[in-house]
């Protein structure tokens, strides 16, 4: 309901302003268990193409193990990188799910180049990051993007006095094109950084 809507019904303005607060909140409420409904329905249809992988290899290793097309110390080995894989893949799913959440609350910029950019710097650290025990965040995130603001603060939404600056998960910002090419820029140059590194590793 508008504001004008509650003051046509005759509403003081102070009415209208408490109504109006009332209502934001139980939106916001309502936005966040949407958000969290969706995080763990994608959560769970993860979880079942990752067994539904594990199942479909592990009943192979038997049928192999079955035509004596491998032998049990080679089919113990086959389980166990099975199980191995299956459990970094889960791992994995969960850390880059509670990454793009930590990067939203930091209120770093949507678009592309920006979110690849910022990623590269977390991947460079990644050792002093971890999910925590309830796997509900990332341990050591906040520090690494507080440091990121200092060095990078056209990485993250501006903050106005009513609230921040919205952004286009498109990635147009209007007058703030040049931000966007210093996103653009340092995400192909920690892209190029990292080929380099790989095919250094790889000729050696």
């Amino acid at each position: 309901m508008k504001r004008e809507e509650l003051k046509a019904m005759g509403l003081t303005d102070e009415q209208v302003e408490s109504v109006m607060a009332k209502n934001g909140a139980e939106v916001a409420a309502l936005n966040t268990q949407i958000t969290t409904l969706q995080s763990e329905k994608s959560q769970l249809e993860n979880d079942k193409k990752v067994i539904t992988k594990e199942k479909e290899d592990k009943e192979k290793a038997i049928a192999d193990l079955q035509k004596n097309s491998i032998s049990k110390d080679e089919y113990d080995k086959k389980i166990k990188e099975i199980e191995d894989n299956a459990k970094k893949e889960n791992e994995d799913y969960i850390y880059n799910d509670l990454l793009n959440k930590g990067l939203d609350d930091a209120k770093v910029l949507k678009d592309k180049f920006t979110r690849e950019a910022v990623i590269s710097l977390i991947n460079k650290d990644k050792d002093k990051t971890k999910i925590s025990d309830d796997k509900k965040s990332l341990v050591g995130l906040k520090e690494l993007i507080e440091g990121y603001k200092k060095e990078a603060p056209h990485f993250f939404e501006k903050k106005k006095a009513s609230g921040y600056e919205p952004v286009d998960p498109d990635g147009n910002k209007g007058d703030e094109g040049d931000d966007i090419s210093m996103a653009a820029n340092f995400a192909k140059e920690a892209n190029k950084s990292e080929s380099q590194e790989t095919k250094s590793q790889f000729f050696n």
